[in-house]
């Protein structure tokens, strides 16, 4: 990765509105993926995810994946691997692989669903400050359905790294609703 793009990217996940979609996530989707076979383009798709990321706009995984499309191709990218980081960028917006590279990028994503409850419980605490423009009521709503959603799912992982965590993120995902 050229270094003024490394650059970019970092400071675009220090932005001051990030308290969970941060460099840390990044750093930790990273390090836990030392354990799979990562190649640049699933790497490169763990740096664009949330590149953008505005708690107002509900088009963030679009703007991310059009950011990768750009600056992936001022660095001398070849189309289809600048198409496929596009892609996994578009999957985390519903956490749905469309192919199998998107997989493990994805269980990174979530693995902090599976985090034992005290750390889960901070994530919250800090997704929730990224909207305190949402009204607690609204937020808790929202929060309450998407983990909804997620339970209904036949699996929240998609690789042998996420089938571990599917018991705990389950158990933690029913707790919060419980809790909420």
């Amino acid at each position: 990765m050229p270094h003024s793009l490394l650059l970019e990217l970092t400071r675009r996940y220090q932005e001051p509105h990030r308290h969970y979609h941060s460099l840390e996530h990044i750093a930790a989707m990273l390090h836990a993926g030392r354990t799979f076979p990562l190649g640049n383009v699933e790497t490169m798709a763990i740096w664009f995810h949330d590149a953008i990321y505005d708690p107002h706009s509900k088009t963030n995984e679009e703007d991310s994946a059009a950011l990768a499309g750009r600056r992936l191709r001022d660095a001398g990218w070849q189309q289809p691997d600048i198409d496929l980081v596009q892609r996994i960028v578009l999957d985390t917006k519903r956490h749905e692989p469309s192919c199998p590279e998107a997989a493990a990028v994805l269980d990174l994503d979530l693995m902090s669903l599976a985090l034992p409850w005290p750390e889960f419980t901070r994530n919250t605490e800090a997704i929730r400050r990224e909207f305190a423009h949402v009204a607690e009521v609204d937020f808790a709503a929202g929060r309450r359905a998407f983990f909804t959603t997620m339970l209904q799912r036949e699996r929240l992982f998609y690789t042998p790294f996420g089938d571990a965590l599917e018991p705990l993120a389950r158990e933690n995902l029913r707790r919060a609703i419980a809790n909420t």
